[in-house]
C-alpha cells in the first residue's frame, strides 16, 4: 500500500456467480505479488493515479487487465476462474476440465 494523499482505493472481488469456485487465483499489482484469493476473498489496496496492470493467475491460465486510475475515482475488479467451451462437459465425464480466469473492471465509482 502506497502512502500518498493521491491514494486511490482499488477493490479486487472473487466472488461471481460465474466462477466455478476452483483453485486459488495469484493476484499480481504492476508485476508485484498482492494476494491469493480464493472464492469469497477480496484483496484491497491503494494505488497511484495512472496506468497499473492487474494480472491474475491459476497457474494454468493468465490474464491481465491495464487500469488507468485518475484522482477522485475507486476502482473495483471482479476475478475468478470459469470453464472454457468444453470445460464443463470434461468435468462431468472425467471429473477434470480445462477452466480460464477472468478479470474485469466494475464500472469506476466516481467521487465530486
Amino acid at each position: 500500500m502506497l502512502a500518498s494523499t493521491n491514494c486511490i482505493p482499488v477493490t479486487i472481488t472473487r466472488d461471481s456467480s460465474e466462477d466455478i469456485k476452483m483453485r486459488g487465483l495469484e493476484v499480481f499489482v504492476d508485476d508485484t505479488f498482492a494476494d491469493d484469493l480464493y472464492f469469497g476473498n477480496t484483496y484491497s489496496t491503494c494505488l497511484e493515479p495512472g496506468e497499473h496492470v492487474i494480472k491474475v493467475t491459476n497457474r494454468l491460465y493468465t490474464r491481465r487487465l491495464s487500469i488507468n486510475l485518475k484522482d477522485g475515482q475507486e476502482a473495483n475488479l471482479q476475478v475468478g476462474n470459469y470453464f472454457g467451451a468444453l470445460g464443463g462437459f470434461m468435468m462431468s465425464v472425467i471429473g477434470f476440465g480445462h477452466y480460464k480466469v477472468f478479470v474485469k473492471q466494475i464500472e469506476p465509482v466516481t467521487h465530486s
